[in-house]
């Protein structure tokens, strides 16, 4: 497909802060903002190597951008952080939450630490960013929230009670942010992908990771994985002048993948509980 100009996303010029942003589909979102002239901040929790590789990458090309370090799930750093970045850029306009974590665990054995960690990271981080960056957008009468969901939420995945909850909650803050600020300009959407092939961090759920995305692929009506890329499409049209009467939406970017279609899960046998 080719590359729309600049021009008609009219958000050349903008900053954005995209936490997650240095690998799988955060990586692409920053990717694609900076092609239309938007400045990606990256916000990343420990591989300081993969995010500067995105900020050099970029100034190659004469693009912008540049990378902050905090862990999500703690609250006084990711204050810290937004304050350098208030300091440093005067705000962002838009906020893209894509960052969480996933995982997996019987509702048996999930601990209250790690319950804790998960609401941190998913839900309780993405409500601080909001809250502390929120400010410059009502002034400037223009701002993109972005949240980034997830399919499990829906199904009500098994073994996952932690992420579906805090990805259910993450539905209800984008409602009513975007319910509450609407008059100022800013726009709050969630977009939920499906199955995407990216790099998965949990090797010991998917030891065979080759048949566990055959599985996956005969549930999508398209019969294949999504795109990192085909997420960051999505979010760039949401943050772009092309949506700003769309709000409080959320869009499935999960090739037919739907709660309502969605074939029975056989990934639990009750075995193996």
């Amino acid at each position: 497909m080719p590359k729309a100009p600049k021009d008609q996303f009219d958000i050349a010029g903008k900053t954005a802060l995209i936490t997650g942003g240095s690998k799988n589909i955060g990586k692409e979102i920053a990717k694609l903002l900076a092609e239309v002239g938007v400045t990606p901040l990256i916000l990343y929790r420990d591989d300081t190597k993969a995010a500067l590789s995105i900020t050099e990458s970029l100034s190659k090309k004469g693009l912008d951008s540049r990378a902050y370090k905090a862990d999500l799930a703690n609250s006084s750093a990711l204050i810290k952080v937004t304050e350098k970045i208030l300091k440093n850029h005067g705000g962002v306009d838009i906020l893209i939450n894509n960052a969480a974590i996933r995982p997996n665990a019987k509702i048996k054995d999930i601990t209250i630490a790690e319950w804790d960690q998960v609401m941190a990271t998913n839900l309780r981080a993405p409500f601080i960013l909001i809250q502390q960056l929120l400010g410059p957008m009502i002034k400037k009468k223009w701002g993109r929230i972005i949240n980034i969901g997830g399919l499990d939420a829906y199904w009500g995945k098994p073994r996952r009670a932690h992420n579906v909850s805090a990805k259910m909650g993450l539905v209800g803050l984008t409602r009513a942010i975007a319910n509450e600020v609407a008059r100022f300009g800013i726009t709050a959407n969630i977009v939920v992908p499906g199955t995407t092939d990216t790099y998965r961090h949990s090797p010991e759920w998917y030891p065979e990771l080759d048949k566990f995305y055959d599985e996956r692929r005969q549930r999508i009506p398209m019969g294949r994985l999504g795109h990192a890329n085909e997420v960051a499409n999505a979010c760039l049209f949401l943050a772009s002048n092309l949506a700003t009467y769309t709000t409080a939406q959320e869009f499935f970017v999960s090739g037919g993948a739907y709660p309502m279609v969605r074939q029975p899960s056989d990934e639990y046998p009750p075995e193996h509980y």
